[in-house]
């Protein structure tokens, strides 16, 4: 996961500064001032645990803009599946202090299974093409409580949004994705699954169609949750 993950910041143009201790990226260029620190592990992290990995960073680079404009992408491999539809890493994500959080948990099985889609396909396919494939959107869907490697690719592009998904005039799948990602995360109720997964039934036609909006999916998708007792926040 680690070659990947430094596969994907380096597709977007940011190199590793090698003069940190830690794995912290910037931008190439000097329009875009825009960092990543990427942590491996559990994410358990403590305000001074925060403090020191910003001050190595501020320590490798001259650049004024580094403290409000750093992010912290803690990729997370668990041996379980039930933490990807836990509320912990979505509690951390909510800590603004320090850095801008986002937290990526993933599981060996399916890391092995996106691995094995990038070995047969390539890279940009993957996260160009097969991202928005209707089919991949069917597979998740179908067993998204237990992840897989569609829900993988679909978490990847959510935690990290600079990622460019060719959507091809299509609705997007992503915003789709994380809309139905940050209602699970915000609800103590798992009847709320089963809501979601109907409401994406009822918008099947919609979702294939090309002249759907993102935005407009995303309002229809609203209007079918509340239609069975949950409340949009938007």
């Amino acid at each position: 996961m680690q070659n990947l993950i430094e596969q994907l910041l380096e597709s977007e143009g940011l190199t590793r500064n090698l003069s940190a201790d830690l794995a912290l990226y910037e931008y190439n260029s000097t329009r875009k001032t825009n960092y990543w620190l990427v942590i491996h592990g559990e994410p358990i992290i403590t305000p001074e645990i925060q403090a020191e990995w910003l001050r190595k960073c501020k320590n490798s680079t001259v650049d004024p803009a580094l403290e409000k404009n750093i992010n912290l992408l803690i990729v997370w491999n668990t041996d379980s599946s039930k933490v990807l539809a836990s509320k912990q890493a979505h509690h951390i994500e909510e800590d603004s202090y320090f850095f801008k959080k986002h937290v990526l948990p993933y599981t060996t099985e399916e890391f092995e299974a996106l691995r094995q889609q990038i070995d047969i396909k390539g890279f940009a396919t993957v996260f160009q093409e097969s991202i928005t494939a209707p089919n991949t959107f069917t597979e998740y869907k179908s067993h998204y409580l237990e992840g897989g490697w569609q829900s993988l690719l679909y978490r990847i592009a959510i935690k990290l949004p600079f990622i460019s998904v060719n959507s091809s005039g299509s609705s997007d799948l992503t915003s789709l994705e994380r809309n139905i990602r940050e209602r699970i995360q915000r609800t103590t109720n798992p009847n709320i699954l089963v809501a979601t997964d109907s409401a994406i039934d009822s918008l099947a036609n919609q979702i294939s169609s090309p002249n759907m909006l993102p935005e407009n999916l995303l309002t229809l998708m609203d209007e079918k949750l509340s239609e069975v007792g949950y409340e949009s926040d938007h």
